[in-house]
């Protein structure tokens, strides 16, 4: 048996078993922490959520949504990578800019995007601003570090063989720097994809009429507990997707490439 079928059996196997404990919980309370009724409403059983899947799927409510949420995530994200690929690679190759940001950096990186939701309604009012400034946050700190790394692991010998040849700082930057680091700005922008799809429920959960943390926050309000779980099931296989289809690709490429430069 090859180690892929071998993972695909597994991949199976494991969800198999995470929903017949799933149903086991459902049909005894949560295992006897509350009564049979009260645990069909706190987890409903998996055909429930099964049944609520073809409902939202059939009438077209949940693919609005997803498109919606997407659309916030791509544009706060390519804000990030616009601002985080510069600021990265300008702290990398000047050390006067690394000491100027580092501080400021150091102190709103730690920041979850999360922290950012009272503020950006403050300055954007409720609506896409404001989530996509909370997507940007969110997303932007994992490309400026990996971007930088990128730049401080780039091959010494390489600069000083450009420099030598009379390259200058931009041509060092656009020959050099650049292709070198594609690999780190790529496992940066993977790290900050995951932020902003984390960061998008946060965002829409507060005065956003759409998307799909309204649909997780409609679903809890309502007593709908079963649109919650596809909710938040749908965000997981949604990230996968993006990784497998995407960065996956992406990486392997990448790494190829990497063996041929070598």
């Amino acid at each position: 048996m090859s180690d892929k079928v071998r993972a695909i059996i597994e991949n199976i196997l494991s969800i198999v078993v995470f929903v017949i404990i799933w149903k086991i919980a459902s049909a005894t309370g949560i295992f006897g922490r509350v009564s049979i009724k009260s645990s069909t409403l706190l987890l409903p059983p998996p055909e429930k959520v099964i049944s609520s899947v073809y409902e939202l799927f059939s009438t077209g409510y949940i693919e609005k949504h997803i498109l919606v949420s997407l659309w916030r995530v791509l544009r706060g994200f390519g804000i990030a990578v616009v601002t985080g690929v510069p600021l990265g690679i300008l702290m990398g190759i000047s050390k006067d800019a690394k000491n100027l940001l580092n501080l400021i950096f150091r102190l709103f990186s730690p920041i979850p995007g999360v922290a950012w939701v009272p503020l950006a309604i403050l300055w954007f009012g409720l609506g896409d601003n404001a989530a996509i400034f909370i997507i940007t946050m969110g997303s932007v700190s994992p490309i400026i570090i990996n971007t930088m790394q990128g730049v401080d692991d780039v091959d010494p010998n390489l600069r000083q063989a450009l420099q030598t040849m009379g390259a200058t700082r931009w041509q060092t930057v656009t020959y050099c720097i650049i292709p070198s680091i594609i690999p780190h700005m790529i496992s940066g922008f993977r790290l900050g994809l995951g932020f902003a799809w984390r960061v998008v429920i946060a965002a829409e959960l507060v005065g956003v009429p759409d998307g799909l943390g309204f649909v997780l926050n409609v679903g809890r309000s309502t007593g709908h507990t079963e649109i919650t779980v596809v909710t938040i099931l749908l965000l997981g296989i949604i990230m996968i997707l993006m990784e497998e289809v995407i960065f996956a690709a992406l990486e392997k490429r990448l790494n190829h490439w990497k063996v041929q430069r070598t």
